[in-house]
């Protein structure tokens, strides 16, 4: 994760005001300096320019879409869990802000406008010299999105890498029952885990939710008889000896890890433990096959429904 500086503080609505951030060297906004100083500068945004020598950072490119969105804009959505750390893999696409309803709705490129007037004076913090939603209105807006399960990796996501409160955050659905896809997210709060490691877990722990499987837990370490660490299941049931993995293409394709997989299934099985895997195709093409699997081998251990 790129480094960055974090000052979260509760601001008023006076933002407007407040924030007019200070520019690094290598942006510049079309109303400050002469035209010659920015004769060798490239545009990034309308009205937003840098200098092409420079590689710009993740909360470079957040700062200059922010500038370009205008006044009134706060940043939102992915842009702001990456500010508040949360690293997550699709935060190279549009910067997202949130405006309020006053002025022109046009979207500009690069840049994804999310319009609303239910923000209120404590969903707005400081980072990084930005208006940025707080953790608990990321999350709410995180957990409305579809598809579903990619809401839930969000919400995993910032559950393990940030100090969100999650009673806050279920206390402000209950405040805001009007919202699109408030539903959803009400769901999604009861799964929250901060155990998960990628979105692909998350999926599966849904799809188990709502086949009406036991909750599994997440990370679950075995050890051979020497105390040694032989392996380590994304999500299970210890007292069954059930573990489950959901493998990725980018981590479990090559043929050197499925040896690595291979060797750690069969040290697992010495120990006693059915180990179950699961991908991306399978919980697309067929789910219901994928959870029959789980059901059986918890059936196996004597796991009464």
């Amino acid at each position: 994760m790129e480094p960055f500086e974090s000052s979260l503080r509760p601001i008023d609505m006076g933002y407007d005001e407040l924030f007019t951030p200070s520019l690094p060297d290598h942006l510049a906004l079309t109303d400050r300096g002469s035209r010659a100083e920015r004769r060798d500068m490239v545009r990034l945004h309308r009205g937003v320019y840098t200098d092409p020598r420079i590689s710009l950072s993740t909360v470079d490119r957040i700062r200059a879409g922010y500038l370009a969105a205008g006044p009134g804009s706060v940043v939102a959505g992915r842009s702001a869990q990456f500010l508040h750390g949360v690293a997550y893999p699709d935060v190279d696409g549009d910067v997202e802000v949130i405006r309020d309803l006053r002025g022109q709705g046009r979207q500009r490129s690069g840049i994804r406008v999310m319009r609303t007037d239910q923000l209120g004076p404590d969903d707005i913090v400081e980072c990084n010299g930005m208006p940025v939603t707080s953790l608990v209105r990321t999350a709410f807006d995180l957990g409305r999105r579809r598809p579903d399960w990619l809401a839930l990796g969000h919400l995993d996501d910032m559950a393990r890498t940030t100090p969100i409160d999650l009673r806050a955050l279920w206390d402000y659905t209950r405040e805001h029952t009007h919202t699109s896809g408030i539903r959803q997210l009400r769901e999604l709060v009861g799964l929250i885990d901060a155990g998960a490691e990628s979105p692909g877990e998350s999926w599966t722990r849904l799809i188990m939710h709502r086949r009406g499987l036991p909750r599994p837990e997440t990370q679950i370490e075995v050890f051979d008889e020497y105390g040694v660490l032989i392996g380590r299941f994304d999500l299970g049931y210890r007292r069954y000896k059930i573990g489950i993995d959901y493998d990725g293409v980018d981590f479990h394709s090559s043929p050197e890890q499925k040896r690595h997989d291979a060797r750690r299934d069969a040290g697992v099985i010495r120990r006693g433990w059915i180990s179950l895997r699961t991908c991306a195709a399978a919980l697309t093409d067929n789910p219901f096959a994928e959870m029959a699997a789980i059901e059986r081998a918890l059936a196996s251990r004597g796991h009464a429904d």
